[in-house]
């Protein structure tokens, strides 16, 4: 039975891999049946992350939500039920930079967008600073006739110029979220639309070399979700939260030479003794597939929870669905096969 509808999901992902579909997925599955982390804040030196079900006032707004903290020494606790914070991304941001126009570019590559037109949008509401300089990540309405093009503006701190950075994979997507860490910056993506905001490529990792940026998933390993809710830099650290869970990476090796990022992720547990534990990506959605809540979860506007969430995955993680079905069918992958990425 549960092949069977694994099949159908596989035939539905493979229809969504249009741009279209893209900028049309779920702007959200009940967060419920997800191991979501609403925010993260740095609170007495420890990192306190939300992680819910989150209670409700009677207006529907977020009222408050179960609380963990961990330390510099990696040691989690349970914290009392406090209230959500405001959201941190672009759209509920205040404007961070106020560029000059990109008109050249936008005349040569996009040409029937205009800064005139009124339907063209561009916000910066998160930026994150190193280096000497500081980034903001551009945002844009996508409903309703309106839209924009995603990039990275950089400002030198000392000379206060700034040019545009337009890489491909942002081109489409919003910036949700933005740090910089271990000489890199880290890109939250969303799309928002008529519906609220909603699911990017989850977490982009962005270089700088020849004066140019390269942006790129974070693949094979990176996080487990791709809905960004926050991202803090904590105690040598970069924290990213998402629909699925927390994300921790680490730099070893030499920041120029050998370097490597190291990902662990996290969920929570419900147990006050251990509030998180360390779980794989793969492992992970393995149990949320075999989750009856989720599978029983009746559809919404965007369909069954279970099929949105399975066509995210089969998109970002294409190798996790062909490993899974092969191992419901008692088969195993070929040689050398590993997580998925």
């Amino acid at each position: 039975m549960r092949l069977h509808r694994l099949s159908v999901l596989c035939v539905i992902a493979w229809l969504g891999l249009s741009n279209q579909a893209v900028a049309g997925w779920s702007c959200g599955i009940d967060a419920s049946l997800l191991p979501q982390i609403y925010a993260l804040e740095i609170v007495d030196d420890r990192l306190v992350a939300y992680v819910g079900p989150i209670q409700r006032d009677d207006d529907g707004r977020d009222s408050d939500a179960s609380v963990v903290a961990v330390d510099a020494q990696g040691a989690w606790t349970v914290q009392p039920r406090s209230q959500v914070p405001s959201r941190r991304d672009s759209v509920s941001s205040e404007a961070c930079m106020d560029p000059p126009p990109d008109e050249e570019w936008l005349n040569a590559n996009r040409p029937w967008w205009s800064y005139e037109n009124s339907l063209f949008e561009q916000r910066i509401g998160v930026c994150a600073t190193g280096a000497g300089k500081r980034w903001g990540g551009i945002s844009f309405y996508g409903g309703e006739g309106h839209g924009g093009v995603g990039g990275i503006v950089e400002e030198d701190v000392e000379t206060g110029s700034t040019r545009y950075y337009r890489p491909n994979m942002l081109l489409d997507l919003s910036t949700s979220h933005l740090a910089y860490f271990g000489d890199n910056l880290w890109i939250g993506t969303a799309w928002y639309g008529e519906c609220g905001t909603g699911v990017g490529v989850g977490v982009l990792s962005a270089y700088f070399a020849h004066d140019q940026i390269y942006a790129d998933w974070t693949l094979g390993a990176g996080t487990c979700g791709f809905q960004v809710s926050d991202m803090v830099v904590y105690s040598d650290a970069l924290w990213i939260g998402t629909e699925l869970g927390l994300s921790k990476v680490t730099l070893s090796g030499s920041r120029y030479q050998n370097k490597k990022f190291n990902w662990t992720n996290y969920v929570p547990t419900g147990n006050p003794q251990k509030p998180m534990r360390e779980v794989t990506c793969d492992e992970l959605y393995e149990e949320l597939f075999q989750s009856e809540e989720l599978a029983a979860a009746p559809p919404n506007d965007d369909g069954s929870p279970y099929a949105v969430l399975w066509g995210r995955i089969n998109k970002l993680r294409p190798n996790f669905g062909w490993q899974y079905v092969q191992k419901l069918n008692g088969l195993k992958p070929p040689g050398g096969a590993n997580e998925s990425d």
